[in-house]
């Protein structure tokens, strides 16, 4: 649905005015400061193999045929032999990681796997998804997964390699020690699960501080921009608008909700310098809160320094209520 309507929208000239700058609150300017990525690091490429990587990789070779022996002559494999040989490159995997070579080994055994497989191995794979990929030739990703996390977990539990196949025994073999959440695991799951609430807390805060600070900024701006052409409404229609709610169930969504802002998508003449306004768009709310968020997260300031450059702003223009109600907000901060 397009609308065409005359609109005034408050225009963004004092965006970087400072604010107060004999007083503590910072300068609004200072809020719009965007993060910058650092690039990744580059890898040389393997150029020469020290010995000790060749003998590395002919012991991988060795196991790989090993493996292959106990597939042909080994008709009635017992689970215990397969825990057995994958005791072996349990021990394999801590004699790499050991090794002076250590990233020499990883690379080369990766080159010889994409040449095989015509497949890359992730650059970040550990040496347990590496070794157990080079080794077990021909059996399913989901198999290979399976190994690779029962050595990692037998690491973290610090099982020696002696103990490495009655381990798997105790737990119920592979598929069990995979499926059991250990004390350690339990506690990562637990951290991870506080990381992540903290962070999507962090992005929450940070929106609703970038939606109020530019509707103070529109209040604070002098100058306006006239504009008459197309705004387009992006907002779709609720398809239960026509079903009957009770009370309850009346909740607005904010997916079908309008925004509270006009995006304008403008183009700048290089000759003049001044913008040309194309087309304003309003989007629902939900979708406008992840433009936000989006803004938000770009900015390189901490929450205390925005929501303290927000409230000088809203208070320079009269916004005392909101000022007040806010003391407690910048202290949880």
């Amino acid at each position: 649905m397009t609308t065409t309507y005359a609109s005034k929208l408050t225009a963004t000239d004092e965006f970087a005015a400072v604010m107060n700058p004999t007083g503590a609150a910072p300068a609004v300017s200072n809020v719009f400061r965007p993060k910058f990525g650092q690039a990744k690091a580059s890898t040389s490429s393997l150029t020469a193999l020290p010995p000790s990587v060749d003998r590395a990789v002919g012991t991988a070779d060795q196991l790989a045929q090993a493996y292959q022996k106990l597939r042909v002559d080994v008709l009635d494999r017992t689970d215990r032999a397969i825990w057995e040989m994958l005791q072996q490159n349990y021990g394999f995997v801590q004699q790499v990681d050991s090794s002076p070579q250590k990233r020499e080994t990883r690379n080369e055994l990766i080159r010889k796997i994409q040449i095989r497989d015509s497949q890359g191995v992730a650059s970040n794979a550990t040496t347990e998804a590496v070794i157990v990929r080079y080794v077990f030739e021909g059996l399913s990703r989901q198999t290979r997964n399976n190994y690779t996390i029962a050595m990692e977990k037998a690491r973290a539990l610090d099982i020696p390699v002696t103990g490495f196949a009655d381990f798997l025994a105790k737990n119920g073999g592979v598929g069990g020690v995979v499926e059991t959440v250990f004390d350690h695991e339990a506690e990562e799951q637990a951290t991870a699960k506080q990381m992540a609430d903290a962070k999507a807390n962090d992005k929450s805060t940070r929106t609703q501080w970038v939606t109020r600070l530019y509707s103070a900024l529109a209040h604070k701006a002098e100058s306006e921009l006239a504009y008459a052409g197309e705004v387009t409404d992006w907002v779709p229609r609720d398809p239960k608008a026509d079903t009957p709610k009770s009370k309850a169930e009346a909740k607005p969504d904010p997916r079908y909700e309008k925004g509270n802002f006009v995006f304008f998508v403008t183009v700048r003449n290089p000759e003049t310098g001044r913008y040309h306004v194309v087309q304003g768009n309003v989007f629902d709310q939900a979708y406008e809160q992840q433009l936000l968020a989006s803004i938000a997260e770009r900015m390189d300031v901490t929450i205390p320094e925005l929501s303290a450059a927000v409230q000088g702003l809203e208070h320079s223009i009269g916004f005392g209520a909101l000022v007040a109600n806010d003391a407690k907000e910048l202290q949880k901060a």
